[in-house]
């Protein structure tokens, strides 16, 4: 016999042991282990407090400047809002002058009962002509 005629019974051999069946999981055991995990991590966690932003000198010169900000805030410097919308425990505050509009949507933290706060706006412009976020701030706050 040629050992070349051995070489395909010895794969052969080989191949059925690698596909041999893998001990068995126990998947319950595995997802106690992960859950457990987890509720170890949410356990360590603390509450984190609102960060405090800065009381603004004058008027915002750009839409981020109203992050954190009070609807008063708001209201003090760019008026009443064109269109206000609820949603949920948020509002959503339309600003609209000639060139460009503004987003403001304020929310609260967790609870029904804290006080709004704006926690996005976005400057943008209307119609086909180009706007800077700061000309848009700008029109509005002359607006208000």
């Amino acid at each position: 016999m040629r050992p070349f005629f051995l070489l395909p019974i010895l794969l052969s051999t080989s191949l059925l042991a690698a596909c041999a069946q893998q001990p068995a999981v126990d998947r319950h055991a595995v997802l106690r282990d992960v859950l457990e995990s987890y509720r170890n991590n949410i356990a360590g966690m603390q509450p984190t407090s609102t960060p405090v932003l800065p009381q603004l000198d004058g008027t915002p010169a750009s839409a981020t400047q109203l992050l954190g900000q009070s609807p008063d805030a708001v209201r003090r410097w760019l008026g009443e809002p064109r269109l206000r919308r609820n949603e949920g425990n948020a509002q959503v505050w339309l600003y609209q002058g000639q060139h460009c509009n503004l987003d403001v949507v304020m929310d609260r933290d967790d609870t029904p009962s804290s006080p709004l706060r704006v926690s996005y706006a976005a400057a943008r412009a209307s119609g086909t002509e180009r706007r800077t976020e700061a000309a848009c701030m700008s029109e509005l706050l002359r607006r208000g």
